[in-house]
């Protein structure tokens, strides 16, 4: 799980069993409402690619992504819609952040070795 992300920008955490969302807090200084994220780390899959599964009933508000510089914050049900709505099991970030209305990319607040 990603829990530099939630050290840096989660507020009134609480930490969660469930396989759908891990963490749910406040995003500090940008939103008062509280959210249920999907912090883990992406998995290996083949051909070389790196990804995370979402279950279209996952009950996580937000997808956590990453770059070198960013936390990159997906609104899960957009997701979901838009994978239904264009029959597509596989996407790019890149595509996302540009479609998806409710995205939020944040600043790393530390340094990448």
């Amino acid at each position: 799980m990603n829990i530099k992300f939630v050290n840096e920008y989660l507020s009134n955490v609480k930490w969660s069993d469930s396989k759908d969302w891990q963490v749910e807090g406040n995003i500090e200084k940008k939103s008062n409402q509280y959210y249920k994220f999907d912090v883990r780390y992406l998995s290996d899959f083949p051909q070389e690619k790196k990804g995370k599964l979402i279950n279209s009933k996952s009950k996580a508000d937000k997808v956590l992504f990453e770059d070198n510089k960013n936390w990159i914050l997906i609104d899960t049900k957009e997701f979901i819609q838009y994978m239904k709505k264009n029959n597509l099991k596989e996407t790019k970030l890149e595509e996302l952040i540009n479609i998806i209305d409710w995205n939020m990319v944040l600043p790393k607040k530390y340094e990448r070795n």
